[in-house]
This record gives structure tokens, sequence and C-alpha cells, in this order.
């Protein structure tokens, strides 16, 4: 199952800093028709590259699906984002 819902916490080094919460649910319906739109872009390209279609979307499916659970930090001079994935 693809993840949906992200926590965005960002913290400057001055400051308490705030967290905001992303229904990904929502940007994957948003995501949905540029998906439509390119993919048969994918499909021409998939056979120009000699790959299987069928099993390049399987493998982007499961990369997508690997996400949950993933946390991502950033950390500069003045601020810290930290990314987890449910």
């Amino acid at each position: 199952m693809i993840p949906l819902v992200a926590a965005v916490s960002i913290r400057n080094k001055r400051s308490r800093g705030f967290r905001l919460w992303i229904p990904l649910a929502l940007v994957w319906l948003l995501l949905l028709p540029v998906v439509l739109l390119l993919l048969p872009v994918v499909f021409v390209a998939c056979w120009a590259g000699r790959i299987d279609p069928l099993r390049a979307l399987s493998v982007f499916w499961e990369i997508l699906s690997g996400l949950k659970g993933a946390n991502v930090e950033f950390d500069g001079r003045g601020a810290t984002v930290l990314i987890h994935v449910f």
C-alpha cells in the first residue's frame, strides 16, 4: 500500500519550529491525471529501451510502497527539516 500521510517538521535554530501534516492521498489524486497523460510516453520509452513496461510499472509501485515508514532529515546551517512518511 502506498503511504497516505507525511509529517514535515521544520525546526529553526532560533525558534521553536512547526509541524505540517500532509495528506498524501490528496497528492496522489491530484497527480493521477498527470500519470495517465504520461503513461503512453512511459510505454514508448520502455519499448524503445526494450524493457517490459508492466515490470517497470511494478517496480515503480514497489518503490512507492517502500516509502512507508521512511524518515528523511535535512540539516542546514539555520534549520532542520524532518520528513516522516506514514
